[in-house]
């Protein structure tokens, strides 16, 4: 895989193109001011390698604060469309199709699939990614939180909203290589 300047991403973080990486990710940055100073510490101890911050957690903004003031820069979005009282970045207008009554993500990753309006899930993802950026931390990767977008509940993904989002701001997905191997993957997508 090669940047935009034509060098491959291995040459950017190692000696050349056919070395192998470790890269140690953490997930859920940003979903508690005591994960958020985990983290940190892991970063600061050379633990881990990047992490993934979920923008709708109530300690989203207090991570990326962390991050910024001590320099550390290998900061994805984890993308979030599910979970225990997350409620949507987007906020322009309801997103009904994502949330329940109180206006949270459904828990229930297949009751997503089935009911997800693709326009309101291509409408978080993006006012996830754009947080990101507006905090100050230009994504490295993106990636998604609890498999969400992979259609392994119901069959139905949304990977291709991610992808044409990553693609637009020039950012990474990381795919889970097995994901391939998943019934619930087929070849058409």
């Amino acid at each position: 895989m090669s940047d935009q300047g034509g060098k491959h991403v291995n040459e950017k973080l190692s000696d050349g193109p056919n070395e192998r990486l470790l890269i140690v990710n953490a997930d859920d940055l940003g979903i508690t001011q005591s994960t958020n100073r985990a983290i940190c510490e892991l970063f600061q101890k050379g633990a881990i390698t990047s992490a993934s911050i979920m923008m709708p957690c109530e300690s989203a903004r207090e991570a990326a604060d962390l991050c910024v003031r001590n320099g550390i820069t290998d900061i994805g979005v984890h993308f979030t469309l599910t979970g225990n009282a997350y409620m949507p970045v987007y906020r322009e207008r309801r997103l009904h199709s994502l949330t329940d009554a109180n206006g949270y993500f459904h828990q229930d990753t297949e009751l997503l699939e089935k009911n997800a309006d693709t326009e309101e899930v291509w409408l978080e993802l993006e006012a996830q990614l754009q947080a990101v950026i507006s905090s100050g931390i230009q994504p490295t990767h993106a990636d998604s939180h609890a498999g969400s977008l992979f259609g392994l509940f119901a069959g139905r993904d949304f990977l291709e909203i991610a992808l044409e989002l990553c693609g637009k701001y020039g950012v990474p997905f990381n795919l889970p290589l097995k994901i391939v191997e998943e019934p619930s993957f087929s070849d058409s997508q």
